[in-house]
């Protein structure tokens, strides 16, 4: 028994542990654009490329684009290279291969604070055949990088990075030789945060809630006296409630459906509960008049309400913008 031991334990301990095979694979951005809030994606050109110290390697043959909704492979290329770089320096021939690709990639956006959100892209590239244990990415740090003169439209990048990150799976995909482990794959993501930096859009869809709130507010300037006044004051209130409710279902065509409450939503709300109160302000004020003190309900109107509404708005107003502006 114990020569059975001595001879069979040392076997065991001295089997290798492989490493898996890799190969530098960096990305060079070139152009991002069609940031489409409604649809949730967004439209990026790039060019990837790997540098391989094998020729049967070729990641660029595999790799998977994450999350991509379409995507067009412009060129494709593959080239044997005198090594002089620091990667692999033992070999004296690597293999570049690069593709020049533009995909629309699905992109959860967070408009909950424009105009003053910031977002981050991502793209993520995955080796799809062969697991973690196998082969993995070695990101190519120096090289990666986007294209400085890029037009952004109204938008700004403030950072790139690019990590290597393993990614497991609750499932082996079938594949025959994962019997005792679940699937892990390598992953290169990049990240690209970016912020908006023209807010015109922002103002041609509040400029009408604002124009109608001003013009709600005027009507504290007509006397409850006469009848036709007050018809006439009541018909100026539901048609700025009117046009409130009308311009709130604009942002959707710009930002899309969101469930949650976002500035221009917030601003919307506020003009829509303020022009209410004005209207039962109004039927207040007919009710003084209609007491004899047709005087005070002027004062009420002109000096207190008029005042008290349109400063508190302001005030309002600048509250949750300012908050938007520092959540970003």
């Amino acid at each position: 028994m114990a020569a059975w031991l001595f001879t069979e334990v040392p076997s065991v301990l001295a089997e290798p542990v492989k490493s898996p095979q890799t190969c530098r694979v960096g990305i060079y951005i070139t152009s991002l654009r069609n940031f489409k809030f409604a649809d949730k994606s967004f439209r990026v050109d790039f060019r990837v490329w790997s540098v391989c110290p094998e020729k049967s390697l070729k990641p660029l043959e595999s790799m998977e684009i994450i999350d991509s909704l379409e995507f067009e492979e412009i060129s494709d290329s593959t080239f044997d290279k005198k090594n002089r770089s620091s990667s692999f320096f033992t070999k004296g021939e690597v293999y570049w291969s690069q593709r020049d690709i533009s995909a629309v990639l699905n992109q959860n956006w967070d408009v909950q604070n424009y105009p003053f959100d910031r977002h981050t892209l991502k793209i993520s590239l995955e080796e799809a055949t062969q697991d973690a244990f196998g082969f993995v990415y070695t990101p190519d740090f120096k090289n990666s990088g986007y294209q400085r003169d890029m037009k952004l439209g109204g938008w700004k990048i403030t950072n790139f990075s690019l990590q290597e990150e393993k990614v497991a799976y609750q499932t082996t995909f079938g594949d025959p030789e994962l019997v005792d482990r679940k699937g892990v794959y390598s992953r290169l993501i990049v990240s690209i945060p970016i912020q908006r930096v023209k807010y015109m859009s922002f103002f041609k869809l509040t400029t009408g809630v604002y124009v109608a709130f001003a013009v709600a507010m005027l009507s504290f300037f007509y006397e409850t006296g006469q009848p036709s006044l007050v018809s006439a004051r009541t018909s100026l209130l539901v048609g700025c409630l009117f046009s409130a409710l009308i311009n709130m279902r604009a942002p959707e065509s710009v930002l899309g459906r969101t469930e949650s409450l976002t500035l221009v939503d917030q601003i919307h709300i506020a003009a829509i509960v303020y022009i209410f109160a004005a209207a039962l302000a109004t039927v207040f004020s007919r009710l003084t008049t209609e007491a004899g003190q047709a005087k005070q309900a002027m004062l009420l109107d002109r000096r207190l309400l008029f005042r008290a509404f349109t400063i508190s708005f302001i005030v309002l107003n600048a509250i949750v913008i300012s908050h938007a502006a520092i959540a970003g």
